[in-house]
């Protein structure tokens, strides 16, 4: 790196749990090469702002974006709740900010439209954080879910995700409807249909069924039809559930442990034995890991500010994944849940229905 690299000047925008767990570590890297330097936190906790900002002593912390003074061609990490992000991200951008914004993109689709073509009228970047898809492991399944390798076309697929809630929420926002649209569909599923859809692209056919009554949804079934291939999405936030992916081809099957960002377990036609490992490239160098990968996304948005290359999630693709869960929940169906009394299960259809 050249030692000329001014590092771009970031504002933080929302101090919770993402930010702690997975900012925090990531700009200081980035901080580190020298490409990125945290100017400014956003938060209207005092707390949260704090917290945050004794690990960049040097940032200043403000309670309203309104506040924060960053140059022309800075970066906006928008790390809020939902409900906030088209806001803040059309204010960042109005400012001349380019714009990584966390999922889910927004609220609702719609408004990830608006988004998208206020950056393209600002003639500035907005990145969305599906940072899965930097996993090595994400890459090798979309090479593979295209039937190009020896293990040939995929037949179907199984994904369960999730397990008993354990997020280190700041708030009971993720379960009171007035202030997300969504539950495991939105919250989880947003990263499992960002990848598929990268993988596999649009869908044929949905069929949706979930376990909300009039609230937010806890356990989710999905089935999809891509073509030929035929697969089920299984998400939770009450049960533990295997967090595995598993892909079956016409001459074997490839499993992934959920966020293992360089890891996959093969089954060939033929061997007695499975093979698991980690990914390695030519030169015998393990993969990037999971935390790697998150830093790899940041450094990629700031490589696109310099170069003025596209980034891999824009906001009309970054949109996708929402649209598709704003299908499902449109077709919902009760989940089937036996141990009700007939007379309770005819309640819950009812509630059950889209509004």
């Amino acid at each position: 790196m050249s030692s000329s690299l001014v590092p771009i000047p970031v504002v933080l925008v929302g101090c919770g749990a993402v930010s702690r767990l997975f900012y925090t570590p990531a700009l200081a890297a980035a901080e580190t090469a020298g490409q990125l330097r945290l100017h400014a936190v956003v938060d209207p906790s005092e707390t949260a702002r704090e917290s945050l900002r004794a690990s960049f002593p040097r940032a200043q912390a403000h309670a309203r974006l309104d506040d924060a003074d960053l140059p022309d061609g800075a970066l906006a990490i928008v790390a809020s709740p939902p409900r906030f992000h088209r806001e803040q991200t059309l204010a960042a951008l109005a400012r001349g900010w380019h714009v990584l914004c966390e999922k889910p993109m927004a609220a609702a689709s719609r408004d990830c439209e608006t988004m998208h073509r206020a950056a393209l009228a600002a003639g500035r970047i907005l990145a969305v954080g599906h940072y899965k898809r930097f996993f090595p492991s994400s890459g090798v399944l979309k090479t593979l879910c295209a039937g190009l390798t020896p293990l040939g076309a995929l037949q179907r697929f199984h994904l369960h995700e999730g397990g008993p809630f354990d997020w280190p929420a700041a708030s009971p926002s993720f379960f009171r409807r007035e202030e997300t649209p969504g539950g495991v569909l939105l919250d989880i599923g947003v990263h499992v249909f960002d990848l598929l859809l990268w993988w596999l692209g649009e869908p044929d056919e949905i069929a949706h069924r979930d376990d909300a009554m009039g609230g937010l949804e806890t356990n989710t079934l999905t089935d999809f039809r891509f073509g030929p291939v035929r697969g089920r999405v299984q998400l939770s936030r009450d049960w533990k559930t295997p967090q595995r992916y598993r892909f079956e081809f016409a001459r074997g099957s490839v499993s992934w442990t959920v966020n293992d960002a360089n890891g996959l377990t093969l089954r060939i036609e033929g061997l007695p034995l499975d093979l698991r490992g980690a990914l390695i490239d030519r030169e015998g160098t393990h993969a990037a890991t999971n935390p790697q990968s998150f830093i790899a996304q940041l450094l990629h948005v700031a490589g696109a500010i310099r170069t003025g290359s596209p980034v891999l999630v824009d906001g009309r693709e970054g949109a996708r994944a929402l649209r598709l869960i704003e299908t499902c929940y449109a077709r919902k169906r009760p989940l089937p849940q036996p141990w009700l009394t007939p007379d309770e299960q005819a309640a819950a259809g009812r509630l059950a229905l889209p509004a």
